[in-house]
């Protein structure tokens, strides 16, 4: 809108001037015509952007344009109208302060000059109408700055705008590359869990069946020889199939979770111990203090492992008929406690099952401690801590 009223200002006040001319002055009816000309050439290469470095220049053309005004027509202060509308544009398209206080000089000397030579033409000091007429141009001037403020402003609201927008998409970059981040990590984490699981299948599974083996190959001697000892054999046969079976049970119902669902911890740890109480009438009593959801994902099975196992030797090696299962669940570490009242042992022998149980710990950065007397049974202690972890390099326990 500024862009048309700045064009139809120099047309009014062109044919102002137009029809103030004397008739027969073609040569200033000529300047008039090639002056407005010149304003409206002046105003598109201004506006257009393209001439930044010279748009001050053609402002000062539209000034001496202006001056020009006055010179010609000293009867008439409406020239002052025209610089009124070149200080609008001046205080719009400039910031430099030395280039506007030179376009400020250049304004009031033409101002005195005009004055000056319209009372020597006219005989007369036309004080009060050039006041009137160059308020206007203080007013235009004002109102220039002012939008050119606005201007300004809208420039930083729009880089600001830009920068949010930018820095949106880069976060929504991030989010996404996270998100890729997190499914690897999760792709990679079931990938070791189902490695694991193999590996604790071979271990204890694969274990339990080559001894199976051994003892039915032994047995069927026995049966031919003794058969007490043969029905010795065949009840440990009978203990190594229930014990390979529960490993199976619990690896398959690993495999087959659903993806994405949550691991129901503790509810899979008391099925655990109803399916032994059943096969073994070991009665399990399991204690949880804390909030069990703070237990990372991948420190869970190894938990129920452990409990796995120690109920499973409580029974097997110390023939408990009571296993108590303490867990502690805190923000900064993990305790659990496992005792029997089976027959005990003055001097403990880590076999198979208890440095597998090991091993497993330390992968962690836990510690586990056995703890066994005479006829006092057996005693597990494990500890995870959650906010530090702490490897001593060439140290065996």
């Amino acid at each position: 809108m500024l862009v048309y009223t700045r064009i139809i200002m120099f047309f009014l006040l062109g044919m102002v001037f137009f029809n103030d001319v004397p008739k027969g002055n073609l040569f200033l009816k000529g300047y008039v015509i090639l002056a407005v000309i010149l304003f409206v050439c002046n105003h598109f290469l201004i506006i257009s952007g393209k001439h930044g470095r010279i748009s001050f220049y053609l402002i000062l053309l539209d000034g001496l344009l202006s001056f020009s005004f006055g010179i010609f027509f000293p009867h008439m202060s409406l020239y002052l109208i025209l610089f009124g509308v070149v200080a609008v544009t001046l205080t719009i398209h400039e910031s430099s302060k030395i280039r506007l206080w030179i376009g400020i000089a250049m304004f009031f000397v033409s101002w005195g000059i005009v004055m000056v030579y319209s009372a020597r033409v006219m005989g007369e000091w036309a004080v009060f109408e050039n006041l009137i007429s160059g308020s206007f141009v203080g007013f235009g001037a004002v109102v220039g700055s002012l939008i050119r403020k606005l201007y300004d402003a809208q420039e930083t609201m729009d880089a600001q705008y830009k920068q949010l927008n930018e820095s949106h998409v880069a976060l929504t970059d991030a989010h996404e590359q996270l998100r890729h981040y997190s499914e690897q990590v999760e792709n990679l984490t079931t990938i070791r869990e189902r490695n694991r699981i193999a590996r604790d299948i071979h271990d204890t599974v694969g274990h339990k069946m080559t001894a199976l083996i051994v003892q039915l190959e032994l047995a069927r001697e026995l049966l031919k020889l003794d058969s007490v000892k043969a029905e010795n054999t065949l009840k440990t046969c009978d203990n190594l199939a229930r014990g390979a079976l529960q490993e199976l049970r619990f690896s398959v119902r690993t495999l087959h979770e659903d993806e994405g669902e949550e691991y129901a911890f503790i509810p899979t740890i008391r099925t655990m111990l109803n399916d032994f109480r059943e096969s073994t009438q070991l009665e399990a009593k399991l204690s949880v203090s804390g909030d069990p959801t703070v237990v990372p994902i991948s420190l869970q099975p190894t938990l129920f492992r452990i409990i796995q196992e120690s109920v499973t030797n409580a029974k097997r090696h110390g023939g408990a008929t009571i296993c108590h299962i303490k867990l502690n669940c805190s923000a900064e570490e993990i305790l659990l406690v496992i005792i029997d009242n089976g027959i005990g042992t003055g001097m403990i022998t880590k076999g198979f099952g208890l440095i597998n149980m090991k091993e497993r710990i330390e992968e962690h950065g836990g510690s586990v401690t056995f703890e066994s007397n005479e006829g006092e049974g057996f005693c597990v202690k494990v500890h995870f801590p959650l906010l530090e972890r702490t490897w001593i390099a060439g140290k065996r326990v």
